[in-house]
């Protein structure tokens, strides 16, 4: 793959900065300050790593415009560094797309509609009646079911097992692993028995979703799980049945939202959070590391649960009083009582 570059003209020009030192330098490749080289481009956005300014080898360096100290390295002030860095990036990006050409050996039925520019990797399968966008990437033993439809630009990586009727919106990108539209959890309870429920629905997603790798997406029962534009999946979460996202949502790795659960707009949700079924999560919402969410909420805020690790002594002093808990409560109020009437007899 052939390098690219950019001079740090192109690149005041990408992220709307100014230059301070030589416009005309070329950069190959983004870098943290200490790992920076003359042909890097890298970043300052945390106040701590401000004295690696100093030492850095950086050709370019992407600061805040507020930024009013003596500079010795070339800069693009901007807005926002980080947001910069990230922009940046994707244009120097080098990642290999997971196929190149239609394999010979890739399945493809002869109803599915190919748009232009499409690449199908090894051993990858395309069930009938497939819709495939332009420019659309599809990675090796990739199976996509029954009319199953990819948006203009997207990339699918190998391993991928997208069941029948699954709809997927423009330039998002699904990465190895991931399965989407699996049965969700149904089932009825028949004297001990459990009898499977059909998930009938299916599943729509919309444009510049990211799903990580090993990420389970289930179909819904009846209507469509919706995963809306803009909606970043982290690695192994898991959204059951008839879930609804709002869009910009994001979810760190583990997290889980149980079925018919409706997700807000650009709501973040830390690892390992996780959400009960059939409830309504306010847009812009906050959840901490560890999070359980057992209600639904109206208004946005940080909500958090759980607690931080202790000495295994202290946690289990702590469970122990845990446990004793509604007992201490209920003596509380009596003596809480018992002073109320002290005093109406004082008084």
């Amino acid at each position: 793959m052939q390098d690219k570059t950019l001079t740090v003209a192109e690149i005041a020009n990408i992220v709307g900065g100014r230059v301070v030192g030589d416009k005309d330098a070329e950069l190959k490749r983004v870098s943290p300050l200490d790992k920076a080289t003359k042909d890097d481009v890298s970043f300052l956005s945390n106040p701590k790593f401000e004295q690696q300014l100093d030492t850095t080898q950086a050709g370019c360096v992407l600061l805040s415009d507020s930024y009013t100290k003596q500079l010795s390295v070339t800069s693009v002030l901007c807005k926002d560094p980080y947001l910069a860095f990230a922009l940046v990036a994707q244009v120097l990006d080098k990642t290999p797309l997971p196929a190149t050409q239609i394999s010979p050996t890739a399945t493809i039925h002869s109803s599915a509609i190919l748009g232009d520019n499409v690449k199908i990797a090894t051993g990858a399968v395309i069930e009938k009646n497939c819709q495939i966008g332009d420019n659309v990437c599809i990675g090796a033993n990739t199976y996509l079911g029954e009319r199953g439809v990819i948006g203009n630009n997207s990339i699918i990586y190998a391993n991928v097992s997208i069941y029948h009727g699954v709809d997927i919106g423009a330039s998002c990108i699904v990465h190895s692993g991931v399965v989407i539209g699996c049965d969700g959890f149904g089932y009825a309870n028949d004297s001990g028995q459990w009898i499977k429920i059909p998930q009938s629905g299916g599943v729509k997603i919309g444009d510049r979703v990211e799903v990580g790798a090993n990420a389970c997406i289930d179909r819904g029962a009846l209507k469509d799980t919706i995963i809306s534009s803009g909606v970043k999946i982290d690695n192994l979460c898991h959204v059951a049945h008839n879930v609804e996202i709002g869009e910009n949502t994001a979810m760190a790795a583990f997290t889980g939202i149980a079925g018919s659960s409706k997700i807000g707009k650009s709501c973040t949700f830390s690892g390992r959070s996780s959400i009960i079924g059939h409830l309504d999560i306010a847009a812009g919402t906050h959840l901490t590391a560890g999070t359980l969410v057992n209600k639904s909420n109206e208004k946005a805020g940080v909500f958090s649960s759980g607690t931080g690790a202790q000495d295994n002594k202290v946690w289990r002093k702590n469970v122990a009083r845990f446990k004793q808990l509604d007992a201490m409560a209920k003596k509380l109020k009596m003596l809480e009582r018992q002073v109320s009437e002290l005093k109406n007899e004082s008084n």
